[in-house]
């Protein structure tokens, strides 16, 4: 009953969109995979079919599948996928192949592998795959179809082998293979040639559309510095396209990394990156089955004799924010903004994930910051809705409490790891959500998860209604703070407060705001300590004692970022922050003894709070010293304040949001009462021209500074109005059109 509760909101919450295969996507398709291997361990089979035609109108490829695919028409690279999603539903791709038919004998050819194993990206599942194409209407290509002149034939491919289980643990592969020159050609081949294989048809697949565009695959060629390293113009993520020639036997590795060290490319760095062949003699075109994210790319021969000639990658990558542009007369700030742009990119294919080549996962918290970018580059909330749309589908969460949240998702993590911050992140993405998108069904839909969170932390509240003693992985930030959460954790319930106060305006329950507040003044009354707030208090003997030397700048960003704090209640914290600490602490020697921020998420609380103070030539010149440094070394973001992590992070591409609200001006987009807010702020920056897309529109803005007079213009589109309001300190000449 209480699955088919859950499956009534969210057939509410998606209008409909749950489909059987009988109505929609396929006529024929049956779901399956080969004989007693659908739980496998990185299994990899493939589909082959020829079909002859003459002429036609229309023709498309319908496919789904529980893990990774990618497909090829007639030889060429057609599409990879599928977009990721909960446990138990699986989304369809649609492929339009009209203008790719050729006169006389097409083949179709996909390859598709099933994982069967825990990991931060692809949910555990047993393996199937359905497939169709349809050319005026009739089924020309299909598994397990009711004729068979239309049926896929099933292959095993063979030379990409099977990896020992536990090799990797936060994605879900590690690609080994062994070749020959001939290793692709089935693909182009009019009959199967390599051995065939039984399918056997599986259960029933609850099917979702895809809702996300479909990727960039745009290839970019990487350039040699004739001593055998390979490096792109920047980090790219996509599919590492290959060329060697072998003149005899030969064992090889490919490795390749987002940064140098000490000007070298260290091999095993990191141990996911890096790929084993075993080649026989010959010319190879290789091109990965999985994405990974570099910026250089060597061969190391360990046996044999093996050249490397030429290195490129298949991007894959969001393609949906080619229509938003942003130009100032600073070209560090542009350089910054385009490498937001280029993170953002990677990191947003069909979900939130927060870096793309260690685990692709979704983790929450880093989607509240992904999310206000992708809303500002692309004009839409599609992938927003993917993403919180798959912490909807599922009946319950496995090996993690009941109404706990997991920290990422889609995964699997048999450990029974969680983090309970990062679940109250997801209530504050979902009050921006709504703000964004006007989709109060999915709000609704999403109460019972909402309530069930909030009702799980009720066991951990003390005397004082504090959280205290919470279970698992109590996360602040990457920086000493996480050191000090055990017992109560101020910024832990800095955030609850917080979150209690939105979901109460959410589903309109006073008591959660009543109780917000009643919590923000304990922690007013216990934290705040000889001018600063502390990060906890443990119990000594029964009774509570804040641990006055655990201190950190990360737990004033979160008192102010949380309402717990102002510059009118605590005026002299307020102006010791910002005058002595976030970046300004590389020029002045203040309280060596508190703890710095790193990048996430205390430097972009940070600059959330100049912001918000309306001081942003100082936000524009700290978002400098933090973010230059990584654009100018790798056109990315990165995960940590140095490159020892990730060096391309989802979330980090909230500096491009950032400069679209404070430099350009555009603070809000009311889509539902046609609105659009603008606020020209105090900077030195002389120009600046943006475009941002609303849908299938555009808003322009550009202004100009002329002594102490602006001119700032906005284009609109028709229907929309606009509200300047101007916080710059100058003499403001505004002009408004629509188009």
């Amino acid at each position: 009953m209480k699955r088919l509760f859950l499956l009534s909101l969210l057939i509410f919450a998606m209008a409909g969109t749950v489909r059987s295969a009988e109505n929609g996507w396929f006529q024929q398709a049956k779901p399956c995979w080969a004989s007693r291997m659908q739980k496998e361990y990185d299994y990899v089979m493939a589909l082959h079919k020829s079909f002859e035609i003459s002429s036609w109108r229309t023709a498309r490829f319908n496919i789904a599948a529980c893990s990774n695919y990618r497909f090829y028409l007639n030889g060429e690279f057609m599409g990879y996928g599928p977009s990721i999603t909960a446990h138990g539903f699986f989304r369809v791709d649609e492929y339009d192949l009209s203008s790719k038919l050729k006169p006389g004998v097409n083949i179709l050819a996909v390859e598709v592998c099933g994982y069967n194993v825990d990991n931060f990206h692809i949910p555990n599942q047993p393996a199937f795959i359905q497939a169709e194409c349809v050319v005026d209407g009739k089924v020309v290509a299909a598994t397990l179809p009711k004729a068979d002149e239309a049926a896929f034939q099933a292959g095993f491919p063979g030379q990409r082998l099977q990896v020992a289980v536990g090799e990797v643990w936060q994605r879900p592969h590690l690609e080994k293979y062994k070749l020959t020159p001939d290793f692709a050609a089935w693909r182009e081949a009019t009959t199967l040639t390599i051995p065939a294989l039984e399918l056997e048809e599986t259960d029933a697949k609850a099917l979702l559309p895809r809702g996300v565009p479909y990727p960039d695959y745009s290839i970019v060629e990487a350039s040699s510095n004739g001593q055998g390293l390979y490096s792109f113009d920047r980090i790219h993520t996509g599919f590492i396209r290959a060329k060697l020639k072998v003149s005899k036997p030969s064992k090889v590795i490919l490795f390749w990394d987002e940064v140098l060290v000490d000007g070298q490319l260290k091999e095993r760095r990191q141990p996911h990156m890096n790929m084993s062949l075993e080649l026989a003699p010959g010319e190879y075109d290789f091109e990965t089955f999985e994405p990974y994210t570099l910026m250089h790319l060597k061969l190391a021969v360990e046996e044999g004799d093996c050249t490397l000639q030429g290195v490129s990658i298949r991007q894959y990558v969001n393609a949906d924010t080619k229509r938003a542009s942003f130009m100032t007369d600073d070209e560090e700030i542009n350089r910054i903004f385009r490498a937001a742009v280029e993170t953002y990119k990677q990191n947003a294919v069909d979900y939130f994930m927060d870096c793309p080549e260690r685990e692709r996962a979704g983790w929450l918290c880093d989607s509240y910051f992904t999310s206000r970018a992708a809303y500002c580059l692309s004009g839409n909330t599609s992938i927003e809705h993917n993403f919180l749309e798959n912490f909807l589908l599922p009946e319950k969460f496995y090996n993690i409490p009941e109404g706990m949240l997991p920290m990422c998702y889609p995964s699997d993590h048999r450990d029974g790891n969680f983090i309970p911050n990062w679940a109250m992140w997801f209530i504050m993405e979902l009050n921006e959500y709504v703000d964004r998108s006007a989709d109060y069904e999915m709000v609704a839909a999403l109460k019972p998860r909402v309530l069930a969170l909030l009702n799980y932390f009720e066991d951990y509240k003390n005397e004082d209604g504090l959280l205290e003693n919470l279970n698992k992985w109590v996360f602040v930030e990457w920086s000493a703070a996480n050191s000090y959460t055990d017992g109560v954790n101020y910024p832990t319930n800095m955030l609850y407060a917080k979150v209690l106060e939105l979901s109460g305006r959410l589903y309109a329950i006073p008591e959660y705001i009543d109780q917000a507040e009643r919590i923000r003044e304990v922690i007013r009354a216990q934290s705040y300590v000889d001018g600063f707030f502390r990060d906890n208090a443990l119990r000594i003997d029964g009774r509570l004692v804040v641990q006055k030397d655990h201190c950190t700048e990360v737990c004033q960003n979160y008192a102010f970022f949380l309402d717990v704090a102002s510059a009118e209640r605590y005026p002299e914290l307020w102006n010791r922050l910002v005058t002595q600490f976030g970046s300004i602490r590389d020029k002045v020697d203040a309280y060596p003894d508190i703890p710095r921020t790193n990048a996430f998420i205390g430097n972009y609380l940070r600059l959330e709070l100049l912001s918000r103070a309306g001081l942003v030539q100082q936000l524009i010149d700290e978002s400098k010293a933090l973010f230059l440094y990584m654009a100018n070394s790798t056109g990315t973001l990165w995960e940590n304040v140095t490159s020892l992590g990730s060096c391309c992070h989802g979330f980090a591409s909230h500096a491009a949001y950032i400069y679209c609200r404070d430099i350009a001006g555009l603070t809000r987009v009311d889509e539902k009462n046609r609105r659009i807010e603008c606020v020209v702020s105090r900077n030195d920056l002389k120009s600046c021209h943006a475009t941002f897309p609303v849908g299938d529109q555009l808003i322009e803005i550009d202004w100009k500074r002329s002594g102490n007079r602006i001119d700032y213009a906005v284009k609109a589109p028709k229907g929309f109005s606009v509200d300047i309001n101007n916080a710059s300190g100058r003499v403001l000449r505004t002009d408004v059109t629509y188009q």
